[in-house]
């Protein structure tokens, strides 16, 4: 949680000769580090907030592929004014010269944690995050992609642990580092990696003797080398994270790379229905799942709308166009859930059961 706002600071005068840049942050306290980078917080002393400052760490700071993919990541959360992306502040150049910078502080819980505690049965995690309300933070992520894909950007790395799922219900996806932007050769230096099995893409829930840092999440069309990788992609990686929302299981398991990029490849799609069926997955949610997981992208949804346009009819009890034929009972059943509001319900009731109440006065009557 947040600590309280002070007047002594938000009153407090500022100086005529105001710090800018790297020289107005200062009580730098580690937060966490990654692979490639260092996080820190610190104090913005001009607006008297805590940021959050990204920077590379020093065995990559003169390394050009590593570099761009920073100022890349940087520029491109910055470039997506969506109200699931975090506010990126200020990018500039350290006391040193290395490149950095800064963005909002968030406090919350990671999907990837949630659903490890889920798993446990954590008594906290399983009263405040039911299945439903974790569908419909989905449902938000997929706003957003679907924003990012309209300015022309793909993730290329969702994944539970890059969805934040904030203390006031905040719900923000996180790492742009290796998106793809539209002028970007499928060829490029990360494309090159994740096929490759040198770019960590880490995985949740793996069992014993599995491999962490290898790419769980990865599309059957990053794993190839000519692969056209679009916003499909991500529609395959939302697909992965609602089968393991549903089943509460991990999607791809293996003992190292090439077993996994095999499995990817050539294994049939696994179904949360049938994998979970003591969790009664509806016929609904199970075809929205199985239809974002067609390895062949064209069998997919063809956008994240579509995706997402989709689970939330079946969220609202309505049957998704993943479900195939809806003509004749299924169609009329689709409508009439679109259509009726619970006023209308209330007064369909009313009017069955005064119909019904009269033809009984009517025989009473006239016997």
């Amino acid at each position: 949680m947040g600590e309280n706002i002070t007047l002594t600071e938000t009153d407090k005068e500022l100086p005529k000769h105001v710090k800018n840049g790297f020289m107005r942050y200062r009580d730098f306290q580690p937060l966490t580090q990654g692979g490639e980078a260092i996080l820190r917080t610190c104090v913005d002393d001009n607006l008297g907030r805590t940021v959050v400052m990204k920077t590379l760490q020093p065995q990559f700071q003169n390394l050009d592929t590593y570099q761009k993919r920073f100022l890349r990541e940087a520029r491109v959360t910055a470039q997506i004014p969506h109200p699931a992306t975090i506010p990126v502040y200020e990018l500039s150049r350290d006391s040193d010269g290395n490149p950095y910078f800064t963005m909002k502080k968030l406090t919350g819980r990671d999907l990837c944690d949630i659903l490890d505690q889920l798993a446990a049965n954590d008594e906290a995690t399983v009263r405040k995050f039911s299945r439903d309300t974790l569908l419909r933070v989905l449902v938000h992520v997929g706003q957003c992609l679907a924003f990012s894909h309209a300015r022309g950007v793909v993730h290329r790395d969702m994944k539970p642990a890059n969805i934040m799922i904030g203390d006031y219900g905040e719900i923000m996806v996180l790492d742009w580092g290796l998106a793809k932007v539209w002028d970007m050769p499928d060829d490029d230096e990360v494309a090159k990696q994740i096929r490759s099995g040198q770019q960590r893409i880490s995985g949740r829930l793996t069992g014993k003797g599995d491999v962490q840092g290898t790419p769980f999440y990865m599309s059957p069309e990053q794993a190839t080398e000519t692969g056209n990788v679009d916003e499909r992609t991500d529609i395959y990686n939302m697909g992965i994270i609602l089968f393991e929302l549903l089943t509460g299981e991990s999607y791809m398991s293996g003992r190292n790379f090439r077993e996994i990029k095999r499995k990817i490849l050539e294994d049939p799609v696994r179904a949360p229905a049938a994998v979970a069926p003591h969790r009664r997955i509806s016929r609904e949610l199970n075809a929205v799942c199985v239809k974002a997981l067609h390895k062949k992208p064209e069998q997919r949804y063809q956008t994240m709308t579509l995706m997402i346009e989709d689970l939330q009819t079946a969220l609202d009890g309505g049957i998704p166009e993943a479900c195939g034929d809806q003509s004749g009972p299924a169609r009329f059943k689709l409508r009439l859930s679109r259509s009726l509001t619970p006023a209308c319900g209330v007064s369909l009731l009313l009017g069955f059961l005064l119909c019904l109440i009269g033809q009984l006065i009517f025989r009473w009557i006239l016997p």
